[in-house]
């Protein structure tokens, strides 16, 4: 009986493998007609623009400014991204203009198979549960249900095997990949890069349950370059309002490919004890690039329609300060608590050397 298992698992890991090498040609062959592509949509350039606007706008306070940046912006696309809507929704409430909150929450209830996370952040602290309900009641689902299904499963088969990660599945892993992949750039030539306007959003509003494919794609390119470049793909979905530019970005950089060096997430921090002044706890540090590479890195963000670094250091610092739960993409902020039991000098010793190849936000 063991002989016999220990044969089908061999059998198994050589099928995946075989498998796995067929379909690593099809995936780049796959893509061979998007190997060009312009980022020429002035309609979703216009978005991007304007739910920038908005997002700074809120970082001034200005809530009625922000509303209606987001409701010109939401006239330049199919279906908006879900974080978009979510602090239009914010906005409008903070600003009084019910009926585009109306609008915008009814929204965000037709997209969303899972509203718990909404309900928690809008019942009891902007709305009552008789106002939810009623949103409720006019529910219509705006999303292919199916379709949604499909690439839950395909979340699900991606974390199957890695979530119990032994170097010997890595076949199986890889061959699921290239599965996934594969499916998704079939819809993608038949009905377009599955986006919000198919599937609606999710719990959290950020991105589709098929984004792990492509995170896993970009870092096995990292080390592997006949894996599929994902350039093409991503910016074509970009340019056609299907995918968020500050994704796209940080996908490529994951790539490691020579001609993307300038893509890059572009984080900040805070370093947080409790023996520090406010002005430090709460004080955010950015990367110290050079003028070139701050240039370079900006040319690429805007042509890709993403946020410029002064913009993401802008909405950085608000985030830091503010309790009200807006959601900004291009902000990744890493909060290091330093150790309890350090005394003044040791911390302040540790926050110099930390934040020696870093420079501090400066409002303007």
């Amino acid at each position: 009986m063991r002989i016999t298992i220990i044969i089908i698992i061999l059998t198994i890991q050589v099928s995946c493998k075989n498998r796995n090498e067929t379909n690593i040609k099809s995936e780049n062959s796959a893509i061979t007609k998007l190997t060009k592509c312009n980022h020429n949509n002035e309609a979703i350039t216009k978005y991007h623009i304007l739910t920038n606007k908005a997002e700074i706008a809120i970082c001034d306070g200005d809530f009625d400014r922000a509303s209606k940046n987001y409701s010109l912006a939401f006239k330049e696309i199919k279906k908006p991204f879900g974080p978009d809507v979510y602090n239009a929704e914010l906005s409008n409430q903070l600003s009084n203009n019910l009926d585009e909150r109306n609008l915008n929450l009814q929204l965000l209830i037709n997209n969303s198979d899972d509203l718990s996370t909404l309900k928690s952040i809008f019942v009891n602290t902007y709305i009552d549960e008789n106002l939810w309900n009623s949103f409720i009641e006019k529910r219509t689902i705006e999303y292919d249900s199916r379709l949604r299904n499909e690439f839950k499963s395909i979340f699900e088969r991606d974390q199957l095997i890695r979530s119990m990660y032994d170097p010997v599945n890595d076949d199986t892993i890889q061959a699921n990949r290239i599965i996934n992949m594969n499916r998704i750039l079939l819809i993608t030539d038949s009905l377009g890069f599955p986006s919000q306007i198919e599937l609606g959003f999710r719990k959290s509003l950020r991105g589709q349950n098929h984004d792990v494919v492509l995170v896993h794609t970009s870092q096995k390119r990292s080390n592997n370059k006949s894996i599929i470049d994902l350039e093409p793909i991503l910016c074509k979905a970009v340019n056609e309002g299907r995918f968020d530019p500050e994704q796209a970005i940080s996908y490529l950089h994951f790539q490691n490919d020579k001609d993307k060096r300038d893509f890059g997430a572009y984080p900040t921090w805070q370093y947080k004890h409790h023996l520090l002044p406010d002005s430090l706890n709460n004080k955010i540090w950015l990367p110290n690039l050079n003028k070139e590479k701050y240039e370079r890195a900006n040319k690429i963000r805007k042509k890709w329609n993403a946020d410029q670094l002064d913009d993401i250091a802008t909405k950085s610092d608000f985030m830091s300060r503010s309790n009200i739960p807006f959601i900004f993409t291009s902000v990744m902020t890493f909060v290091e608590n330093m150790p309890t039991d350090f005394t003044l000098e040791e911390v302040l010793e540790q926050y110099k050397m930390t934040t020696s190849d870093k420079k501090p936000f400066k409002e303007k």
